[in-house]
């Protein structure tokens, strides 16, 4: 069996591009797919994806938007019944068996033929990983009985008042309309690596934003305006640097969909200058269950790191905090399509459509803080269906002091 390249699938496309154009064509005009379908006695939605499929000139677009084998051996055998020349007819079977034969190669399946088309055709790869990530995610809904509407987590990076090498970090974070489908399991909504004080179990670093420690209370640190009313029986663990919030479970029965929302300030958590080996600031998010939506927003104040244009990284597991260059890291990173969005300070680019109350919340929590929203410049990640466990990190190069 022949090894399948990209120069052979350009070739292959080509040839069914010919082919198919000359066995239901007419001249250099395609039938209209109703057409095609009443008069041929052919399935309409295979008439509609085959005539776009031909519309085409990229042979790579026109194999990957091509119906399975089987759907077009049934154009071909009609068209032999219309009468349509024998020649055309051979030369778009020989071109399908090719087809066939390709897709053999690469194990069997179309959608396997077009994960490697993706490797040069944009269009095909958005395609793919939108209709996988889709099914991972119906996948690990049934397997943890759990999914959300939206996964959130924004940060604001201030410079701190007592020490302008550092930058203090607000964070918030939690799940919009997240659903239980098994709610007498535990479930670990997500948390936050802290730096703090070293040694210090609940330190200043870690503080709720109406000021004080933070307690073993979940609700303590909710945004309750935002929430759930009544709002679910959260459990807050401290463990070392982590922050962990759960739900535990309980009876089987019926489950609601809940909002929670939190918010936390980690005091001197980041660096404002590159030192002590430290070149990045980073802010990485894990999303730890199946969402049709994930939101990673990063408010930077703009005395903070000005000029500095973010890295998107995502990767398996903290491969994505590994430096890069790494070979280990390197053959850990996932190429989606995924990129950052630079929305500027304007207080409207923040409107989030899945989240009404949004710029709200934002503004509740910066006014708290006596912070002005028109101050920080806006770094945005938006992801459908994020695959969970999966590291999704945006990176700041430091600057030199000055």
């Amino acid at each position: 069996m022949s090894k399948v390249t990209t120069e052979s699938l350009k070739t292959l496309g080509t040839r069914l591009h010919q082919s198919l154009r000359a066995v239901i064509g007419h001249g250099d005009r395609l039938p209209r797919p109703t057409d095609l379908s009443r008069n041929w006695g052919l399935d309409q939605t295979l008439c509609v994806r085959t005539c776009a499929a031909l519309k085409h000139d990229d042979p790579l677009r026109v194999l990957h938007q091509l119906s399975s084998t089987g759907s077009l051996r049934s154009i071909v055998s009609a068209a032999q019944k219309l009468g349509v020349s024998a020649a055309y007819v051979e030369a778009a079977r020989e071109a399908i068996s090719d087809l066939e034969n390709a897709i053999a190669s690469v194990g069997g399946q179309k959608a396997n033929l077009d994960t490697l088309i993706g490797s040069e055709l944009l269009e095909a790869r958005e395609k793919i990983e939108a209709k996988s990530k889709q099914s991972i995610f119906r996948g690990m809904s049934n397997l943890l009985g759990i999914q959300s509407k939206v996964v959130l987590t924004a940060y604001f990076v201030v410079p701190s008042a007592d020490d302008p090498t550092l930058c203090n970090e607000i964070a918030i974070y939690g799940s919009h309309e997240l659903l239980r489908l098994r709610p007498d399991l535990t479930t670990l909504l997500g948390g936050r690596i802290l730096v703090g004080e070293p040694g210090a179990e609940l330190s200043k670093a870690r503080e709720i934003l109406h000021g004080g420690a933070i307690d073993q209370s979940g609700f303590s640190v909710a945004l309750k305006d935002f929430c759930s009313d009544p709002f679910p029986e959260v459990e807050f663990i401290l463990s070392g640097s982590k922050l962990l919030y759960t739900l535990p479970g309980g009876e089987s029965g019926e489950s609601e969909a809940s909002t929670m929302l939190f918010a936390s300030i980690d005091r001197h958590a980041l660096r404002r200058y590159r030192g002590d080996g430290e070149r990045e600031a980073f802010f990485v998010f894990y999303p730890r269950n199946p969402s049709k939506e994930m939101l990673l927003d990063v408010l930077v104040h703009r005395d903070v790191w000005p000029g500095v244009e973010p890295r998107l990284d995502i990767g398996r597991g903290n491969s994505v905090l590994q430096p890069p260059g790494e070979r280990s890291a390197d053959l850990d990173q996932f190429h989606f399509c995924e990129s950052l969005q630079q929305l500027g300070s304007q207080r409207l680019a923040l409107k989030f459509r899945s989240l009404p109350f949004y710029i709200e919340m934002l503004e509740k929590v910066s006014g708290s803080l006596d912070l002005d929203l028109a101050d920080f410049r806006i770094t945005r990640l938006h992801v459908r269906y994020p695959v969970a466990s999966l590291g999704f990190g945006i990176f700041f190069a430091l600057p030199e002091a000055p």
